[in-house]
């Protein structure tokens, strides 16, 4: 954890409560929760995350006191980046690049999530309300494509995450084992990976082979891909762990 980033995080808490009033932080990334907690635990206030729609990763954090933030405490401006799809199609790495680009801080914006606007396909950046008229007047291409930046003005309409839902069973709930019934590995395969380094918890470098897995975790391993964990659903016949999750990317050819 950045130094800097926890004194920050520690001074906001503690202005939340000595003023009452709601303290929010610019964008984070997703492994700076158990930080914003750890911050909100010791002022003795508490803490919410947005980032513009609901399972957002990069988010903001508010530090409230007593009323928990409303719509009117979250700076963040959902932006509408469309292109014409008969000419060019660019992707997330495409036009995060092309954001990047322009010279603003990172800490500025959210997520960029693929979307569609009146049966065409479009993308929605997340931004701080301050730089988001910056970014409209500037952000003019991403790759070969011509981009119109604007702002949405209403929810936007996101596409769901590619992938499949897979269920699998396991003999615990265990990093290595989830792992590899998600990813057709070996155990042996898994523990390489985890010992490596290579594979994270909810955005995390984890290296404990034997990490409990719980419901709602994102786990991720270089070179793998990303699989999150939706359900555990009780025991076999056999007596192994029934687990439910999604496993992002293109389905995989049966």
């Amino acid at each position: 954890m950045d130094n800097a980033l926890e004194k920050r995080l520690n001074e906001l808490a503690l202005r939340s409560k000595h003023t009452g009033r709601v303290c929010v932080t610019r964008f984070l990334e997703p492994s700076s929760a158990g930080a914003v907690n750890a911050a909100a635990a010791g002022a003795g206030v508490k803490a919410a995350f947005w980032g513009g729609y609901e399972g957002a990763e990069r988010c903001l954090a508010a530090f409230y006191a007593d009323e928990p933030p409303g719509p009117g405490d979250w700076p963040i401006l959902a932006l509408r980046i469309q292109w014409n799809s008969r000419f060019a199609s660019p992707g997330h790495r495409d036009l995060l690049g092309a954001v990047m680009g322009l010279g603003i801080e990172r800490e500025t914006t959210g997520d960029i999530a693929m979307g569609e606007y009146r049966g065409a396909p479009c993308a929605y950046l997340f931004a701080l309300q301050e730089v988001a008229d910056y970014i409209a007047a500037n952000l003019e291409s991403a790759g070969r494509a011509s981009l119109k930046v604007s702002a949405a003005g209403e929810t936007p309409v996101l596409t769901p995450p590619e992938g499949e839902s897979l269920r699998l069973t396991v003999q615990q709930q265990r990093l290595d084992a989830v792992l590899a019934a998600a990813c057709r590995l070996s155990r042996g395969e898994a523990q390489r990976l985890i010992a490596a380094g290579l594979v994270k918890l909810n955005h995390v470098p984890q290296i404990r082979a034997d990490a409990r897995v719980n419901e709602g975790d994102l786990i991720s391993a270089r070179g793998l891909g990303r699989v999150r964990v939706t359900a555990f659903q009780g025991e076999s016949r056999r007596g192994r762990q029934i687990v439910q999750v999604f496993r992002y990317g293109e389905p995989r050819k049966k």
